[in-house]
């Protein structure tokens, strides 16, 4: 329970030496007492570890610790009062208006002389609690420790690769013959095989190397995998199922709605579903979901269910389970010599015997050897018999609890630091996805942190370490729109089942979650019950706000929480937080769908996250969130207005504006948020303050969406958004439109635009760029030039109707994904205006896009080529890694060369669209059906 107070007493010397508040504490007569504070925090630092060890076993310890938590939150509150009127009176002077006559807002009482008073009174109330504590502290004879150090190495992983797996290969194909037996043989049931074995033992690894083989994917037309967790909600693992299937975001809610989805998406088709980490026992639950995924189903289909409870197994399976077994002595050797590398130290027979003896205590759990052999890769080989030694692996208490002796030893070897922003996972359910930058955000709104660089050093250390995982696929079922989609890549991870476990048991208390088992029944989850948390919960996540869970809240929650998380919006009930009661106004970050005007009452917050919320307009009175740090506007479709006074928000570092599309302009004076890394929309007006120059002296990172580059009024001017000084930034879209329709644009050439563009040069570290609605002819010459792009992976332009060559993009060297889209004068592709063509370049053919794997092709009504022939030569093209070719909405495409499709040798799918004269071009006659055969066992699609 004591996790949460190395970070909190280090905040609160941190506030202690802030210039700010050591100003203001100066100018009431307060420096003693700052002073005061400081020394016992320092002495009860250096005895914490060995009080938080002491704490498992000694009731009377666990009460010291509890009032000191209690005494440090009242008077980390207190100084954070002094810091919020210091920046209050600097936000005063920016609104030009004189301090002396503002009210204090925040109190009820107006007088500074009251004020000083008030506060020196709060001042010397928190100063004698932690007196006391520090008396009682002294009669425990704690010892001193220094805090442990973790050396990193980043060697981390973000996908199942096989060489990386011991011991599973026998397994694999014993699961992927089943399978595929059961496919021969045309049954019509649909076959459901349990895997089972206990948590960490390589269940979902398992599940995985079947998903991704070869056979697997040669004999189903569709292969799905979807976490199912400790829920079992029928319409949610429906919705997940259809968006898996589709790559789109389902909006469905009724059942019958996702019943009549679900039937068009696996309707006669030999479909594969991996249904991971199962815990319902419900029968008559899986017999209601059985009867949908099965009912038209092709014969052959499959079910293959993960699971650590044999009487779920029991109830799905349709015949016996797979139980997967633990690794032997020299499977986990050899697993923890891949793992630690074959180190030379390991020649030594000593050292040999000290690593073998604690692999043994791993007792054959693959997730075990693995953390254990992080830590000692992180250690001196001195410090591996003390590893060795160490009484956690005969700890009874972590055996009735039921934490791995060897994953508690990796976390007590962690910094403070890291053991308390890995413990805060606790509050994101199993299973969830948790983005990087949301973790790292709430980690220093709550002062686990000082900085985003230490935030993403403890994230690499909890994914080296195995404490968290690396989630590969990109999460696009939130953002619907392509452009938002391309714009937003956020890094997701995810948290092993018994890593969550062993979150909270560490952290107790201080952390709960609510969640529900069904629209229609509320039940209360989280790592106790609600009955031990009365008035202890500090950081709280609920799905839904109801009447409910907010009276669960008032029961559960402590007199002043620090993080409150809504996950979901619950569509036709509005249930408000109701964050005028005083219980609230200690929050450093909250997540809600519905903002409340009392919510401006909240100075301490630092991140706010109203994100896919209905909000048309934040209120101005939001600017007097001083200490806000992070604003998550994402999804709001609706927004069209930012508060006029955001300038006076002077922490704020990041602004997250993708998909409010409908945002008609930006405050006054951006500029002046000189501590903003992130703002993701910026919208270009011709007004003062509102200019494109706001962005001048402005370090942005991430990604960047300017919008209505046709209000710029000359490149001179285009110069001061001085993007190319912006090395941080990694996505760009230059967007042209602002209100008339497409069809409105004249026919002339904007040469204006052209010369705009070519200012609006970026950074040599570009990852992404969307350049769409440009009116000019001509392409920049930093596009012509690959030294200038050569880090670009994702290109792609829309909209460019008056263009009518392109720069020589096949020569980019990182280019992933190319999307031409809407160009409606272009005729060849590889072929560009400074006679850098293919048929005279002179460039080998294999370095034409020699890493492109993705190429849109859309809505092009004079593209007749992918080159261009010159005197009857046609010159050979080729992509090597070409995977999707999309070519729809090409009418008049005729001039692919012969044995292009030999060319493309990894190509996976094909959408030839509306292309009728394409026919002449293949050499086996053209048609569709012998596209078909040139791609074998790949899909083709047409309109």
């Amino acid at each position: 329970m004591g996790s949460l107070l190395m970070p909190l007493l280090g905040s609160l010397a941190a506030m202690a030496g802030d210039v700010l508040v050591t100003e203001l504490l100066r100018a009431w007569g307060l420096g003693k007492s700052r002073r005061k504070l400081e020394r016992p925090l320092a002495a009860v630092q250096s005895i914490l570890l060995d009080a938080e060890a002491k704490s498992r076993t000694d009731p009377a310890v666990r009460r010291w610790i509890k009032d000191l938590k209690t005494a440090a939150y009242h008077a980390d509150d207190v100084l954070d009062d002094f810091r919020y009127e210091a920046l209050r009176r600097h936000a005063a002077k920016l609104r030009r208006r004189p301090t002396a006559r503002k009210p204090l807002g925040y109190f009820t009482i107006n007088s500074p002389v009251i004020f000083g008073v008030y506060m020196s009174w709060k001042m010397k109330g928190a100063l004698q609690m932690i007196d006391e504590l520090v008396v009682e502290m002294n009669n425990f004879h704690f010892l001193q420790h220094v805090e442990p150090r973790i050396i990193v190495h980043l060697q981390t992983h973000s996908c199942v690769n096989e060489s990386d797996i011991v011991g599973r290969q026998d397994d694999k194909d014993q699961v992927v013959k089943i399978l595929l037996d059961h496919s021969a043989k045309n049954d019509n049931n649909v076959i459901v095989l349990p895997i089972v074995g206990t948590g960490g033992i390589g269940k979902t690894t398992l599940a995985q190397l079947v998903h991704n083989d070869h056979r697997v994917a040669h004999h189903f037309q569709l292969v799905l995998w979807v976490c199912v967790s400790d829920k079992f909600v029928i319409e949610e693992i429906i919705r997940s199922v259809i968006e898996v299937a589709t790559m789109k975001k389902c909006d469905l809610t009724q059942t019958e709605a996702l019943q009549k989805e679900l039937i068009g998406v696996l309707g006669e088709k030999k479909y594969l579903l991996v249904m991971d980490d199962v815990w319902n026992e419900d029968r008559q639950k899986w017999d209601d979901m059985r009867s949908l995924l099965c009912s038209h189903a092709d014969s052959g289909s499959a079910i293959l269910v993960t699971t650590r409870n044999n009487q779920v197994a029991s109830i799905m399976g349709t015949c016996p389970p797979h139980q997967i077994s633990l690794l032997n002595e020299d499977q986990s050797w050899q697993l923890f010599r891949r793992k630690t590398f074959g180190s030379d130290v390991e020649k030594q027979e000593e050292l040999i015997s000290v690593k073998k003896n604690i692999v043994h205590k791993c007792k054959g759990l693959p997730l075990a050897i693995k953390t254990i052999a992080a830590l000692l890769r992180s250690k001196h080989h001195s410090q591996w018999f003390s590893v060795l030694e160490s009484d956690v692996w005969k700890d009874d208490i972590l055996a009735t609890i039921g934490i791995v002796p060897a994953l508690q030893l990796s976390y007590d070897h962690l910094s403070f630091e890291a053991k308390i922003c890995f413990s805060f996972c606790a509050i994101f359910p199993k299973d969830s996805p948790m983005d990087k930058d949301m973790l790292i955000q709430l980690w220093m709104a709550n002062d686990f942190i000082v900085s985003e660089t230490r935030g993403n050093h403890i994230f690499d250390v909890l994914v080296w370490g195995c404490f968290l995982e690396l989630d590969v696929e990109i999460r696009r079922d939130l953002l619907s729109g392509f452009e938002d989609v391309f714009m937003h890549r956020p890094t997701t991870c995810k948290m092993h089942d018994l890593m969550h476990d062993l979150a909270c048991s560490v952290i107790g208390n201080d952390c709960s979650i609510l969640q529900e088992s069904s629209p229609c029944q509320e039940i209360l989850e989280g790592p106790t019950y609600i009955s031990s948390l009365h008035h202890e919960v500090q950081h709280l996540s609920v799905d839904y706000v109801t009447n409910s869970t907010i009276a669960a809240m008032e029961k559960m929650l402590a007199p002043r929480p620090r993080t409150i998380l809504v996950r979901q919006e619950r569509k036709g009930y509005v249930t408000p937080l109701s964050m005028a009661r005083s219980k609230f106004l200690s929050l450093r970050a909250l997540k809600t769908f519905l903002f409340e005007t009392h919510m401006t009452k909240l100075k301490h917050l630092r991140y706010l996250d109203c994100s896919y919320s209905s909000i048309s307009a934040l209120p101005e009175a939001i600017t007097k969130l001083y200490n806000l740090q992070t604003l998550n506007l994402m999804g709001c479709r609706s927004l069209k207005k930012l508060p006029e006074h955001m300038r006076c928000m002077s922490s704020l570092r990041h602004i997250f504006l993708v998909g409010c599309n409908r945002l008609e302009r930006m405050p006054k004076g951006i500029s002046q948020l000189n501590s903003l890394q992130t703002l993701t929309c910026y919208v270009v007006d011709s007004d003062v303050g509102r200019g494109i120059d706001q962005l001048e002296d402005l370090n942005l990172g991430g990604s960047l969406h300017l919008m209505a580059l046709g209000k710029v009024e000359s490149a001179e001017n285009a110069k001061h958004g001085n993007l190319s000084a912006k090395h941080n930034l990694k996505r760009l879209s230059l967007d042209w439109y602002y209100g008339p329709s497409l069809t409105d644009i004249g026919s002339e050439v904007d040469t204006n635009a052209e010369g705009i563009l070519e200012a609006l040069r970026p950074h040599k570290r570009l990852e992404v760029l969307l350049l769409s609605n440009y009116a000019g002819a001509k392409l920049p010459s930093w596009m012509h030039d690959s030294t200038q792009l050569e880090h670009l992976s994702e290109l792609r332009l829309d909209f460019c109707l008056k263009c009518t060559d392109l720069p020589p993009l096949w020569q980019l060297p990182c280019l992933m994904y190319l999307g031409l889209e809407n160009f409606h004068s272009l005729t060849s592709i590889c072929v560009g205006n400074d006679d850098t063509d293919i048929g005279q370049s002179g460039i080998s053919p294999s370095t034409f896009f020699p890493k492109l794997e993705t190429m849109i092709l859309y809505n092009m009504p004079k593209l007749r080529g992918l080159h261009q022939e010159e005197a009857g030569q046609v010159a050979v093209v080729s992509f090597p890694r070409l995977k999707k070719l999309d070519i729809s909405e090409c009418p008049w495409l005729q001039t692919l060369p012969e044995g292009l499709l030999q060319q493309l040798p990894a190509l996976e799918e094909l959408n030839i669209g509306s292309c009728d004269n394409l026919e002449v071009a293949f050499s086996r006659g053209g048609t569709y059906w012998n596209l078909v055969e040139a791609i074998p066992k790949r899909s083709v699609g047409s309109d």
